[in-house]
């Protein structure tokens, strides 16, 4: 009963830091996750909690799935098929060139070579929550090439970790087309093993229409998906990214609107909560990486990761700002001109690669001894590096990455508000053409059809005049302020009605839902992130 009570408090403390956390970054304009680490660390000094350890399984089996299929709900295909190239090169080339780097230079400084080469793979994949939660605001190309280098990257870092376990605990060395066959089988299987799961789920929703029952299906479907994979030795991160981008691409033909907004508040929240208490939890590990390094001394520790941090940073900057020279060396085409992005757009992407979660629980899974049962002596100095790296890069690069966005002048992505003002035209406009035929296969009366049809127009009409107000925005404030208002208003009195037991509780729930479909509406599409 004792530990039952243990994991609620441990619960609601982490839940009350992320709400603490998050609510002040917002106020005070710092990165929730930063701020979240340092108070996970604070709460790592306090007696009940200095013993709370970051399960490995929990990070990779429980919370990666959940994290990773949200990530891949939200991600836009088109972006990464546009952008596949510079994403292989930053998911796959430039995780083993990280790993080969931050290798090297563990070694130089006396490092286990073994040892180095975990170390290596460790770090080097970027975190998909840390970029959710500190590149905001970017262009949809620069962000969703980030967002998707962070779902992939995963994939080849834990078979590059797997293989360096091996060697850790005296397993034989693997030729590069070794290495590189397990790579792809591994993504091989884990894309088969997203495209199985996914379809099973598209076929099944076909035939549900039930909001709680799809929402379980959802709940379901990350984990089902990595879970096949595992099971094949493939990549579940990757099978977890495929499904996602199947159902997202999927999701308007097979998906019903109750069922949606269901099952997309779910994921908001729940991955709200899990990606802000994998930060404390984070933080909660620093203090007890620093006690635990006893294979070296302490501030020789500290040097070591503090020169990896340098080469992972050093060579992910020197790889995002040379590739595009080298692209040009073999594409001189006129689509290649048209596509170069600027250094300095290049400089906030470099810069956008922070590690998180992923990182310290591949290092917290590597194993206390080798094969010969003797044991891993620079375990405590892999973990303490990986610790370290990670707080330092969030630290660093999180608080100092907005004013790197606005030295770039990348103000958002109004591409994605224009597309969204084309779109609602134009179905505004298939709307009105189809309302006749709809209303003469319904059976809809001429003074229906007059309703429906003012109201659409009226909608098309203020759509319309928000492009021709553009020198108006106050007065166009003005209204949605007023409507907003009223809204308000109407929700007051339905409330009171409620309390004075004039309507059910049942019935102020169907007219809220219908006032909140009002307020979304007026509020408009959010701002990208």
């Amino acid at each position: 009963m004792k530990g039952d009570v243990a994991a609620l408090v441990l619960l609601v403390v982490l839940g009350a830091t992320v709400l603490v956390g998050t609510t002040i970054g917002g106020r005070y304009r710092v990165a929730p996750p930063v701020l979240l680490i340092g108070m996970g660390a604070l709460l790592a000094l306090i007696p009940p909690l200095s013993h709370v350890v970051l399960s490995p399984e929990v990070v990779l089996v429980l919370f990666l799935p959940a994290i990773l299929y949200r990530e891949a709900l939200t991600t836009s295909l088109r972006e990464i098929r546009n952008n596949l190239v510079v994403i292989g090169l930053l998911a796959v080339v430039l995780v083993g060139l990280t790993m080969f780097t931050v290798s090297l230079a563990a070694q130089a400084l006396g490092v286990n070579p073994a040892a180095a080469w975990v170390l290596g793979a460790v770090l080097a994949p970027t975190d998909a929550a840390a970029v959710s939660g500190l590149a905001k605001r970017m262009p949809r190309r620069l962000l969703t090439t980030l967002h998707a280098e962070s779902l992939i990257n995963d994939g080849t870092a834990l078979v590059l970790f797997a293989v360096t376990v091996g060697l850790l605990a005296g397993g034989a060395v693997p030729g590069p087309l070794d290495l590189l066959g397990e790579i792809s089988l591994s993504f091989v299987g884990g894309i088969a093993a997203g495209l199985a799961v996914s379809l099973i789920v598209v076929l099944l929703r076909r035939h549900i229409d039930d909001p709680l029952r799809e929402g379980a299906l959802s709940v379901l479907t990350p984990f089902a998906a990595f879970l096949l994979a595992e099971a094949a030795h493939a990549s579940g991160v990757l099978a977890v990214v495929v499904a996602g981008l199947v159902l997202a691409y999927a999701g308007p033909r097979v998906i019903r609107a109750r069922s949606r907004v269901l099952a997309l508040g779910f994921w908001d929240l729940s991955t709200f909560m899990i990606n802000g208490g994998l930060f404390v939890l984070l933080g909660m590990q620093i203090p007890r990486a620093v006690r635990s390094v006893t294979s070296v001394s302490t501030q020789r520790a500290l040097v070591i990761a503090l020169v990896v941090t340098l080469v992972v940073v050093a060579t992910r900057m020197a790889w995002v700002w040379f590739t595009p020279y080298l692209f040009r060396l073999f594409y001189r085409g006129e689509s290649q001109r048209e596509n170069r992005v600027p250094w300095r757009v290049r400089t906030v992407a470099g810069w956008s690669g922070f590690r998180g979660a992923v990182s310290l629980a591949a290092a917290l899974a590597v194993p206390l001894a080798m094969t010969n049962g003797r044991p891993v002596e620079e375990r405590d100095l892999i973990i303490f590096c990986t610790a370290v790296a990670i707080l330092l890069i969030m630290l660093v690069q999180g608080t100092t990455l907005p004013l790197l966005v606005r030295w770039a002048g990348l103000t958002g992505d109004q591409q994605r508000v224009d597309e969204v003002r084309l779109a609602r035209i134009r179905a505004g406009k298939v709307s009105l053409a189809a309302l006749p035929d709809v209303a003469s296969e319904i059976g809809a009366g001429e003074d229906v059809v007059s309703r429906v049809r003012t109201d659409y127009q009226a909608l098309l009409d203020d759509i319309r005049a928000a492009e021709q107000e553009e020198g108006m925005p106050r007065a166009r404030e003005v209204e949605r302020q007023l409507r907003l208002g009223l809204l308000e208003r109407k929700r007051r009195e339905i409330t009171r009605m409620r309390d004075a037991n004039e309507i059910d509780d049942v019935v102020l729930r169907d007219l809220q839902a219908v006032l909140d479909i009002e307020e979304i509406r007026l509020l408009g599409p959010e701002a990208p992130d």
